[in-house]
């Protein structure tokens, strides 16, 4: 699946020892309320995901790694699901949910998950990712997060960085270049930034691409953003003739007004904004070098909203109490219109969720606001028939998997099974109680066929444990294999997930050696049972 259609955030980077799988909550659809979440898988084997309180701070953790998330949605079952680690990979596993596990929108009952698949348990919406770069705290909620200025707030940990260096400068004249596709917010984060710098003068944006370029407008903008911060948006589009009035500001801190005798001082922190990458416009003559190095302060890469769905959940519920008008009325989602956003590619990033939901407001008046209400390119996303095609994948993969690949996955499937931890404890027990019953035998003096029934009944016990697990697997669980992994999943597994295949073959040792010892303590008490025949009744040669 594209990138684009799978909508990752912009945390797409070579798996290092500080990257961890993360679970992102991003909304819960009609509890707009709870805040939105990111919790840290690193060192989890399983975590199980039901309803409850918000737990703050950090979860308990089982000795075997699991952890236990609760989310306040009544929708949701006590224990709803179930997130596994195996070889390196998370499976999501159903826990017999009154309403389902859903996956991408598709209801599943096990599932190998890949990289940004929208988890549904109840009308809570989740976002899994395998491997980004980890954050302070193992577990962060949206209401922690610490809010320096209106449009800072994320639960991504590379662009919080990103804004803490924003914030770093803030206060300082270093010019900051923010890049960014159209309408990810890069003017909201520009008058932030002027918020930030304690400047008393006004924040003055200027669209470069509407600029006429006369010089005597261009330095009475410059002028009027006096003591403040000039937001240069479109830069790439200055005119030729404004960009040595821009520099001269930048080296000298002057402009000269036309007609003027002297230049006048002028005190302004400049901030540019563009949507393309100003070298190649320098190598096409297009845009100054000596500009552009004035410029390059401190440059913020804003992701599209597609590369940072896990915010989407901030993200709306700071636009819907925006729009929510007098009174502030209590905005719910439905699940249908929760997921088409989710799953939408937004190519107008924030500004079209913006307006889309500005509209959505007025259309559902008092009603939760659904699919209907908002625009009809939402409820039509590619990533709904790209999550059906991705799909497919394991099924193709399994037949050109690697014969170890093949073989782990058979060994998981074991091990996840009931009937193979009771045939092990089966075993040792029986092992124990011949052990005993060796003993009894030969201190009372007892028939040795005693011994005979005994081992005859233990082993026999064998087949009867077996079948019971399988049933209880049966019953409790149902018997479903376990989903194999792509060939992508395949190529990412980590070196030295051996920890079950030794369990295994310990298992498989054990029983061999129980084997042996039974067929030994056989041959021994046959031995010492066969009646010594006196020498005179021998028979001669």
């Amino acid at each position: 699946m594209s990138v684009s259609f799978r909508t990752l955030s912009r945390e797409i980077v070579p798996v290092g020892d500080s990257d961890a799988a993360h679970l992102f909550l991003v909304l819960v659809a009609d509890r707009l309320d709870v805040p939105s979440m990111r919790l840290s898988l690193r060192g989890a084997e399983a975590v199980s995901i039901g309803r409850g309180d918000l737990q703050r701070g950090t979860l308990s953790r089982g000795g075997d790694g699991q952890l236990s998330l609760t989310v306040p949605d009544h929708r949701m079952s006590g224990n709803h699901a179930t997130l596994r680690r195996v070889m390196g990979s998370f499976i999501l596993a159903d826990s017999g949910s009154r309403n389902g596990t859903l996956v991408n929108g598709r209801r599943i009952d096990r599932e190998v998950l890949t990289d940004g698949d929208l988890i549904e348990l109840g009308h809570s919406f989740f976002i899994f990712r395998s491997a980004i770069p980890t954050g302070d705290a193992p577990l962060v909620y949206s209401d922690e997060l610490p809010r320096a200025a209106a449009g800072f707030e994320t639960l991504l940990p590379s662009l919080a960085d990103d804004f803490g260096r924003a914030n770093a400068v803030a206060r300082s004249l270093i010019p900051v270049v923010i890049r960014g596709e159209t309408g990810t917010g890069k003017e909201v984060i520009a008058s932030g930034l002027h918020g930030l710098s304690g400047r008393s003068g006004p924040f003055v944006a200027v669209d470069c691409a509407a600029f006429s370029g006369a010089t005597d407008d261009a330095s009475g903008l410059v002028r009027s953003a006096d003591r403040g911060t000039l937001f240069l948006d479109a830069v790439e589009e200055l005119p030729a003739a404004a960009q040595p009035l821009l520099l001269r500001v930048l080296e000298q801190a002057e402009v000269w007004p036309v007609g003027a005798t002297r230049p006048v001082a002028v005190d302004i922190r400049v901030i540019a904004a563009t949507q393309r990458d100003l070298e190649p416009l320098v190598a096409e003559q297009r845009f100054r070098s000596d500009l552009l190095a004035r410029l390059s302060g401190l440059t913020l890469e804003m992701p599209p909203l597609r590369g940072r769905r896990e915010d989407l959940g901030l993200l709306i519920r700071t636009l819907l109490h925006r729009h929510a008008g007098e009174g502030k009325r209590q905005l719910t989602l439905t699940c249908n219109a929760a997921r088409a956003m989710l799953l939408h590619g937004w190519p107008r990033n924030v500004r079209e969720l913006d307006k889309a939901l500005q509209a959505a407001v007025m259309l559902a008046d008092r009603e939760p606001i659904g699919v209907r209400h908002l625009p009809a390119s939402v409820g039509i996303s590619p990533a709904s028939s790209a999550a059906a095609h991705v799909s497919a994948e394991p099924a193709a993969a399994e037949s050109g998997a690697p014969a170890a690949v093949k073989i782990q996955h058979f060994v998981d499937e074991l091990w996840r099974r009931h009937v193979v931890r009771v045939l092990v404890a089966y075993a040792v027990a029986l092992f124990g109680a011949l052990q005993g019953a060796d003993v009894i035998v030969t201190r009372l003096d007892l028939p040795p066929r005693w011994m005979t029934f005994i081992v005859g009944a233990g082993l026999a016990g064998f087949p009867i444990a077996g079948v019971l697990a399988w049933v209880f697997d049966w019953t409790r669980q149902g018997i479903v294999r376990t989903p194999p992994l792509s060939r992508t999943q395949q190529t990412t597994l980590p070196l030295g997930q051996h920890r079950r295949r030794r369990a295994l073959a310990f298992v498989v040792g054990i029983l061999a050696l129980l084997a042996a010892i039974g067929v030994l303590w056989r041959r021994n008490h046959a031995a010492t049972a066969r009646p010594e025949v006196p020498r005179g009744l021998r028979p001669s040669p």
